[in-house]
């Protein structure tokens, strides 16, 4: 019976151990990355009030939610998904946990990616008889002169063309993804 009641302790005390350590290696993680508080939630609701107010937005109730890479398609930063009967997108953006930017740059990047998606959904008034090649690189550009106007000169623009754009149409509700 002592012998159990030993293990049992002993297992108890290993379990609270590795505990401890689990905790203690999150918030090393955490305090050695900075990305994991690169951008908050706050900031993201207001680089969409800001660019959807100055898109001309003001008619749709966009959301927008920080997500991990397994919530989006692979190899993308960003994604919209809208329904234009009732004037309704969510775009997703990637979590900077998941980023490969150094932290200093994660913020402009997913406002970027914020600004890339408005801008898709400015766009999904026009006909979809295009080259989905061609939009993108059409948003990409868009959205890069944008972000120029916004932060003047010292702005570094990101020209970078999509190999394969994700964008998905279907009726009722639309989406586009931005690539990375």
């Amino acid at each position: 019976m002592k012998l159990i009641v030993v293990l049992l302790a002993l297992g108890t005390a290993v379990s609270q151990a590795q505990s401890v350590a689990n905790q203690i290696a999150t918030e090393q993680h955490a305090a050695g990355n900075q990305q994991a508080v690169s951008v908050t939630n706050a900031q993201l609701d207001q680089w969409l009030r800001t660019w959807q107010s100055r898109l001309a937005l003001s008619e749709w109730k966009v959301e927008v939610r920080m997500v991990r890479a397994t919530d989006l398609n692979p190899d993308t930063l960003g994604h919209l998904k809208w329904n234009a009967a009732d004037h309704t997108a969510t775009i997703k953006v990637l979590n900077p946990l998941d980023y490969e930017l150094p932290a200093d740059q994660i913020p402009a990047d997913i406002e970027r990616t914020v600004v890339h998606e408005l801008v898709h959904l400015q766009l999904s008034v026009l006909p979809r008889n295009g080259s989905k090649v061609t939009e993108e690189q059409v948003v990409n550009k868009l959205t890069e002169a944008l972000l120029q106007l916004d932060h003047g000169d010292a702005y570094a623009a990101q020209m970078v063309e999509p190999a394969i754009p994700r964008v998905k149409r279907s009726s009722g509700s639309n989406q586009a993804s931005r690539s990375k």
